[in-house]
């Protein structure tokens, strides 16, 4: 039993690590190479197999002190490596210019790589030594992973991401304990001071600091004279850094013919990156006059043409700039969204004299809500004047394409749909974005709303719609009504006073565009009007631009995926020259990711098959009576252990991501969902140990059953429920997924059993197949949500779990 409860602490330590180290490598560089660097450390699993097939009888015939070393192996590799890590000068910024990157790269992969090696021999190990009891082993595993989740999720509230690490070490050296009470060896004596002093040591040094790359928004402000950190808040949403200069400003897109200056301000970074300005404001307009210079001040000027009060809704309140615009513009009343409950404290509580108490205006209230769920649960009859979403991420996150692999429901055609329902009859959604070359979002933007127009009964999109650009931002206007010849001379002026250019408006002309800040080929303006045009015109638009910008779905809901392989040589002949190859890194880093995984994925594979004899031979593969099942095939366990292990993650992810929009908030997601899936999984396995391997095949055909039944009843079940209060949400989440998770816990087990009757020498190589697969998985169900949607994924997982089965289908042999 010690060993059974070391395994739950060793695999929630391995999860939790996971999750630390994406944390700290999205505040120290960009996440997508975070992705990157992970899913190649996680083959240590896929290296644990090959490691345990080639030593097998060594280890298992010492398995106390196999098990033990590799346990304290990993306790004092987790924060050693990530020390290591934190040492190699890697900055993915430069990788397309210094050729020395790559080599800091593979030195990441090697590092990291380590403890990921000696997690996964630990757990291997345990699970082939007791395969016979391996349901309830691997119920003690899917338990500790879960738990590990939840518990590194909770801790994230707490403590900075880089602190995170020492907690995930204690986890690990509490596994190790455990072990060696049991050994009583001298040399476990050794093991224990070095676990105590490197616990000393992480608990009263900056060992962990993170180092974070000098082309980071923080890491460039802090260049600014007299600049200092002045706050510093942590939580599973991201680093917050609050920081004051004298001389730092933020006006994205500020017409070059505004007068008024920006007043003092304060910079706001999210994960060391900028993602606004706290301005210091004493209640006088004139504090803020400056805001009136940005194209985001466009649908106040449209909508003075109509008389009436003005409701207000901002999405991403932040540190409050389009509040302070919607209060210049006199409206009546202004609502604000925002996720981040650390952001609205910071901004009400500890810079209320600084922002004179913006939050707490008495026009001012404040809903610390995810957008699309807010909208969801929104009643019929509220009503807004002006629905306003500006620049939501940096200009550099943008346009490095770093947020590429990341689904949003606030770009989709249904959510755009949605806003569209809670305009007042002459009310306006604004969406901003910025200005890129080759345009992208806001072309996106443009075809999003055409799209949502379309799917509401408008038959003439064109009347409804309106674009300015400044040299740094745009501004796309949809209206609930056609646009009128007042409000349309109110946005001439708008643009004609700021030097901004129009892009469309209803009856447009082609002189009237790219008139100030000139672009060699107005793509904007072309790309409005094969938008409109329809048909075959629209069409051969989509299908012919360098980059991807049909409109997202909730299926699909990748608004910042531009990239498309017809880009891919003109990004490879300015790689090293020019900054065009930092467009859209984030989808080429997961194919290349995809690419080195297969190769090392196929070396792991095969390479134990050299080391495979017979089925086991003498001693530890003898059995007291003969296997009551036929001899199983090398090519038929990779079939069924490389596509449950496929199959688990298309899940589990497409999960993740339908109930993220479901729970409508991302850290209950993460720690509802995931820890809802290992835990029902866990019970599963428990309960396939009373059922047998007779089981098996059944338990994979009710998980291809029920993810079938999910593709489908899903989508149209969880729109019915998303207005509930939290709690209830929670609990259907549960629910939904409970059955599914439940038999998906079953096969894995079931399948060890059924090996270790029929061909216990194969045990450690289906443990390494299954975790090669397992790294595949994650990558490839992001491709293919992004290539066809999370339907897709999921009924592909049916097919994977019905190969599965019948790969395994064979019965046991009557016995006489």
């Amino acid at each position: 039993m010690p060993y059974r409860f070391a395994l739950l602490l060793v695999s929630a330590a391995t999860l939790a690590y996971q999750i630390a180290l994406m944390r700290v490598f999205s505040i120290t560089g960009w996440h997508h190479f975070a992705y990157m660097v992970i899913s190649i450390a996680l083959l240590g699993f896929g290296a644990s197999g090959t490691f345990i097939s080639i030593m097998r009888r060594r280890l298992l015939e010492r398995f106390p002190a196999a098990f033990a070393t590799a346990s304290a192996a990993f306790a004092l590799s987790i924060s050693l490596c990530f020390w290591l890590a934190q040492r190699i000068p890697f900055d993915p910024f430069l990788i397309v210019w210094d050729t020395r990157q790559y080599f800091y790269l593979g030195g990441y992969y090697a590092v990291l790589f380590i403890p990921f090696f000696c997690a996964a021999t630990a757990i291997g190990l345990l699970l082939i030594h007791e395969a016979r009891e391996a349901p309830r082993v691997y119920f003690f595993n899917l338990l500790g992973s879960g738990l590990g989740s939840l518990v590194l999720v909770a801790f994230l509230f707490w403590m900075p991401a880089e602190q995170t690490i020492t907690l995930v070490y204690v986890l690990a050296a509490t596994a190790v304990l455990l072990v060696l009470a049991s050994l009583r060896r001298l040399a476990g004596f050794v093991v224990v001071v070095l676990l105590v002093a490197l616990f000393y040591l992480q608990l009263f040094s900056s060992f962990l600091a993170p180092r974070i790359s000098q082309y980071k928004g923080l890491r460039v402000n802090l260049s600014l004279p007299g600049a200092e950190i002045i706050a510093r808040d942590s939580s599973p949403l991201g680093r917050i850094d609050v920081l004051r200069s004298p001389a730092f400003h933020y006006a994205p897109g500020l017409s070059f013919a505004t007068r008024p200056t920006p007043p003092e301000q304060l910079g706001l970074f999210v994960d060391a990156e900028l993602a606004g300005a706290i301005t210091r404001f004493r209640g006088a307009a004139s504090d803020v006059a400056f805001l009136d210079g940005t194209s985001s001040a466009l649908p106040f000027h449209v909508l003075r043409a109509d008389a009436g009060s003005k409701r207000v809704l901002i999405v991403g309140a932040g540190g409050g700039a389009d509040l302070l615009l919607a209060l210049y513009h006199n409206a009546e009343r202004v609502e604000a969204l925002e996720l981040d409950p650390r952001i609205v404290r910071l901004v009400r509580d500890t810079f209320a004299d600084f922002t004179g108490s913006l939050y707490r205006h008495p026009r001012v209230s404040l809903h610390i809500r995810e957008a699309r769920g807010f909208f969801e649960a929104l009643p019929a009859q509220e009503r807004y004047d002006v629905i306003q979403i500006s620049l939501l991420d940096s200009f550099a996150a943008s346009s490095a394409g770093v947020h590429a692999l990341n689904e949003s429901y606030l770009y989709t055609v249904e959510a755009f749909a949605r806003f569209f329902d809670h305009l007042r009859p002459r009310g306006l959604l604004a969406v901003t974005r910025w200005v890129k070359s080759p345009p992208r979002d806001n072309i996106k933007v443009f075809a999003t709303a055409v799209a949502a127009l379309e799917a509401r009964g408008i038959r003439e999109p064109a009347a409804h719609l309106a674009m300015v650009r400044s040299w740094a931002t745009a501004t796309t206007l949809i209206k609930r009504s056609p646009l009128t010849p007042e409000e349309i001379a109110a946005l001439q002026r708008f643009a004609e006073e700021r030097l901004f250019d129009l892009v469309y408006y209803p009856g447009i002309r082609p002189e009237e565009t790219n008139r100030h800040t000139v672009l060699a080929h107005d793509l904007y303006a072309e790309a409005a009007r094969a938008i409109l045009a329809g048909g075959e015109t629209r069409e051969s638009f989509f299908r012919d631009y360098s980059f991807n910008v049909r409109p997202a779905r909730d299926d699909q809901p990748y608004f910042h995926h531009f990239f498309r392989w017809r880009a891919l040589p003109q990004l490879l002949a300015t790689m090293g020259r020019q900054w065009v190859p930092f467009i859209e890194w984030g989808y080429i880093v997961l194919a290349a990711t995809l690419v080195q995984a297969l190769v090392f994925s196929v070396v792991l594979i095969l390479v134990p098959l050299l080391f495979i004899r017979g089925n086991g031979g003498a001693g530890l593969a003898a059995r007291d009576k003969p296997s009551p099942y036929p001899s199983i095939s090398a090519a038929r366990v990779f079939l069924f252990f490389f596509g449950i292990g496929l199959g688990y993650l298309f899940v589990e992810m497409v999960l993740i991501q339908k109930l993220t929009f479901f729970l409508a908030n991302p850290i209950y997601a993460v720690a509802v969902v995931l820890t809802g899936i290992l835990v029902f999984s866990g019970l599963g396995s428990l309960a396939a140990a009373r059922l047998g391997p007779r089981w098996l095949p059944r338990a994979a055909m009710l998980v291809a059953a029920l993810a079938v039944l999910a593709a489908f009843v899903l989508p149209r079940l969880l729109p019915l429920w998303v207005g509930l209060p939290d709690a209830a949400r929670v609990l259907i989440a549960l629910a939904l997924m409970g059955p599914l998770a439940f038999f998906m816990g079953m096969p894995f087990a079931l399948a060890l059993q059924r090996l270790e009757a029929a061909r216990p020498e194969l045990l450690p190589w289906a443990w390494g197949v299954n975790g090669c697969a397992s790294v595949l998985a994650t990558i490839l169900a992001t491709l293919a949500a992004m290539a066809a949607g999370f339907r897709v994924v999921l009924l592909s997982a049916a097919a994977l779990y019905l190969l599965a089965a019948f790969s395994l289908s064979g019965r046991p042999a009557l016995r006489s």
